[in-house]
């Protein structure tokens, strides 16, 4: 028997077919892993669009989301998604084929409407502030020999309407210094540092960035290039500890595996970035400061192709530096040690500049026999000291997402139930009652914290915050609705450091919702509603506080819609 080709990553052609729910199921290959253990590759389905066309794929939406469902239900391979940018999930080249000359990237449109309050996560560029905003992203792929080229910009509007909570009212946070900006977060100034504001300036604000661009020189399984490209690592579904589409991508050079490396010890697939981060304009008065480097580097091991079990680490090393033309001498920083710039006591003013770090492993199981599958990632923002100091206390300065996802067929074909559920938690571990920690994603070290633009590159939730969320669906054909509930509690870390008389309660978001599909061979309309109430917003309620309040409690509509096109 021939072998089947390696598949690391999905053609738009290939994730159609596997994922649009209302294609036959004769549309599909058979699954089952061949003698030698490959993976099979998938059909194309009879629903494809043109030749010299295709849809964009980021690496979180509908799309993704799709072929995990495939996955599950046996009719794509179990693998290529636990480390994903838009240039692997695109590349046709990663199941063997020849890639096009040359293909133009249908557009992609999302409309975002807050009533109230800034609202949402994983949506790059775009900031989805109060009143209306868009996100737009389009372009074309070309390739000769082994150099492939995305280029697929992005535009992002937000109308940034003035909120109407004060968050540096200062009855309830301390003053800002001197030389932040005004919409800097007052909660996060020291020790928990950050740039992330509460709101980007007083005007409606619009940008074209390079978006989901990249360059890629491929060289047997080894790729190598530049990008600016989103990189979303581990199995998480909406909050990844490490790496996410949370914030805009960032100018990045990449080292990684083109498909799965075979060994005698099984698949490895492994991925090296190095970029510079760029400080939000509405953070401090300080030009000296406004680039950070990062060096990341993310491995994966499965015992076969055919293993529903994949493991894997990741790391990441941000730093000070003076430009991006000092980001390259950062190139190594993901293998040194940074020390603890974190631990120390709380009314320690001391800031010593210089690297920080995040690291996590994470473990997915997936049984397509039973439609289900489990994940867990779990990271500290801080080294153990030794062997000794990580097995008397493993929870200091850790966090986690852990989650599942269960698939079942119902009675007519092409129809479906799907149960999803995830649980994420960064707030400090009760450990810090005996050892200075710091918070998840801010720094002492790095003033701006792990931020690219003002928007956190890990978990959306935000900085010392936890969220659980849970959503069912239902498929028939091309349509899907659904139901879901969302909780998150924000920047509890910098709760607790409130002045005792200031605490007016945790600022807390409930946001049940609704959402729903329709996918044919041209476009997939997605639409979520939510009905979002916020608690305490910035920790402020006029029945929990003494000294009195205009009263915080705000309720939110939320609205997202999608058009995604695959040309005709």
């Amino acid at each position: 028997m021939r072998p089947s080709k390696r598949l690391r990553s999905f053609t738009f052609d290939a994730l159609l077919a596997a994922t649009c729910l209302c294609a036959p199921a004769a549309a599909i290959a058979q699954t089952q892993p061949d003698t030698l253990g490959q993976p099979p590759v998938i059909a194309q389905a009879a629903i494809t669009p043109g030749a010299f066309t295709q849809g964009i794929i980021t690496v979180s939406g509908d799309s993704v989301d799709r072929l995990r469902i495939a996955q599950l239900e046996g009719s794509a391979p179990l693998g290529g998604l636990m480390l994903r940018s838009t240039s692997s999930l695109m590349d046709q080249r990663g199941i063997g084929e020849a890639a096009r000359t040359f293909t133009i990237v249908f557009p992609q449109f999302t409309f975002v409407a807050n009533s109230s309050l800034p609202f949402g996560q994983n949506d790059g560029a775009l900031w989805a502030g109060k009143g209306a905003n868009a996100r737009i992203l389009g372009g074309f792929t070309a390739t000769l020999g082994p150099v492939r080229l995305v280029a697929i910009p992005e535009f992002a509007y937000s109308a940034n309407n003035r909120l109407s909570v004060n968050p540096i009212d200062t009855r309830f946070a301390n003053a800002l210094p001197f030389d932040r900006s005004r919409f800097s977060s007052p909660f996060n100034v020291h020790p928990y540092s950050i740039d992330m504001p509460y709101r980007f300036g007083d005007q409606s604000m619009s940008k074209i960035s390079a978006g989901q661009s990249s360059l890629t020189i491929s060289a047997g399984p080894i790729q190598i290039g530049a990008a600016n490209e989103n990189e979303w690592w581990g199995p998480a579904i909406r909050n990844p500890i490490v790496m996410s589409d949370n914030a805009p991508g960032f100018p990045h050079g990449f080292l990684r595996t083109g498909r799965p490396l075979n060994t005698i010890f099984g698949q490895i697939e492994g991925r090296w970035i190095v970029g510079g981060l760029k400080e939000s304009d509405f953070f401090n008065d300080d030009f000296t400061d406004d680039v950070r480097s990062l060096s990341a580097l993310a491995l994966t091991w499965k015992r076969n192709a055919a293993s529903g079990l994949t493991l894997g680490i990741t790391r990441s090393v941000f730093a000070p530096v003076d430009g991006y033309s000092d980001v390259a001498g950062s190139t190594f920083d993901v293998f040194t040690n940074t020390g603890h710039p974190n631990a120390k006591p709380v009314g320690d003013s001391l800031i010593v500049e210089g690297p920080d770090q995040i690291l996590s492993l994470f473990a997915r199981w997936a049984l397509p026999r039973y439609g289900f599958e489990s994940y867990v990632e779990w990271g500290r923002a801080e080294l153990p000291v030794s062997p000794h100091d990580f097995l008397e206390q493993p929870n200091h300065t850790r966090g986690y997402t852990a989650g599942l996802q269960w698939v079942r067929a119902l009675g007519s074909e092409g129809s479906r139930i799907r149960l999803q559920g995830e649980l994420t938690n960064v707030e400090q571990s009760t450990s810090y009652r005996f050892r200075p920690g710091g918070s998840f994603y801010t720094s002492r070290a790095v003033a701006q914290g792990y931020t690219n633009e003002g928007q956190l590159l890990g978990a959306g939730l935000g900085p010392g915050s936890s969220g659980q969320w849970f959503a069912g669906d239902y498929f028939n054909g091309g349509w899907q609705v659904g139901l879901n509930i969302g909780r998150t509690r924000f920047n509890n870390d910098a709760f607790f450091l409130l002045p005792y008389a200031n605490r007016c309660g945790h600022d807390v978001t409930v946001y049940p919702g609704v959402r729903a599909s329709y996918t044919n061979s041209y476009i997939r309309l997605a639409a979520d509603f939510a009905a979002a109430s916020r608690y305490n917003t910035f920790f402020q309620n006029k029945a929990s506080c003494e000294s009195g309040g205009d009263g915080s409690d705000r309720s939110n509509r939320y609205l997202n819609i999608t058009l995604t096109t695959f040309g005709f």
